[in-house]
């Protein structure tokens, strides 16, 4: 019977693959993928020039360069942290309406938002100037790693406003579906800023290879 149980246990246990899986992932958002950055140069006999304004580094296929998108990424996501962790600070468990339980849920956000994202922006922002593949994984991992969170912590809300209306506190169910709405509107942000970001940073990372493998042959940016 024991022996048994543990050849269950092992046949729950996660795959060699999901595991690889899961790595590879972590992986790609920490550092990127695979991508063949030659096919973003131009060749003339021994010329070799860096499409600048390639479409491959354009918002959405809009005019918008990505590194003007990464900016404002940073700069607004900077912004919307520190307002975040201000305003929760005053108005945490303030006892008037909002559920208790999800007030203390989301010091767990308010603590990462404080200790990890506001330098993570800022770390973000020096890396773009100084075109720095490195700079990026910080700020993209955070952000996923915060939408899972955003995530979970919306499911909890609407699971807490169910069980307000069952006990009739309708203050308590008008803040947490604002609750609802805003950490709705913030997940869907950083999916985008994560799209943003993510693409700005293949951006350096061809940039900087082709730099790289051009020091001793004549190379030129185009724009």
């Amino acid at each position: 019977l024991r022996m048994d149980r543990l050849k269950d246990s092992i046949r729950d246990l996660p795959s060699k693959s999901s595991i690889v899986k899961i790595r590879s992932l972590f992986h790609t958002l920490a550092h990127g993928d695979d991508t063949d950055y030659e096919e973003f140069e131009n060749r003339e006999g021994d010329i070799r020039t860096f499409r600048e304004n390639d479409k491959a580094f354009r918002v959405f296929g809009t005019g918008v360069h990505v590194k003007i998108g990464a900016y404002l990424a940073a700069l607004i996501g900077l912004t919307l942290t520190v307002g975040f962790c201000f305003f929760y600070s005053l108005y945490h468990n303030r006892g008037q309406g909002r559920n208790s339980f999800l007030d203390h849920i989301e010091l767990i956000d308010l603590i990462y938002a404080f200790l990890v994202g506001i330098p993570c922006h800022i770390i973000l922002a020096i890396g773009i100037l100084q075109e720095r593949k490195s700079f990026f994984a910080p700020f993209i991992v955070f952000y996923a790693s915060n939408f899972v969170l955003n995530i979970f912590f919306t499911f909890l809300t609407i699971i807490a406003a169910a069980f307000d209306f069952h006990r009739k506190l309708f203050g308590n169910v008008q803040l947490d579906f604002s609750w609802t709405l805003f950490q709705i509107g913030w997940t869907s942000a950083q999916a985008l800023a994560i799209y943003v970001v993510f693409k700005c940073r293949r951006y350096v990372a061809a940039k900087n290879h082709f730099k790289a493998n051009q020091v001793s042959i004549p190379y030129s940016v185009s724009t």
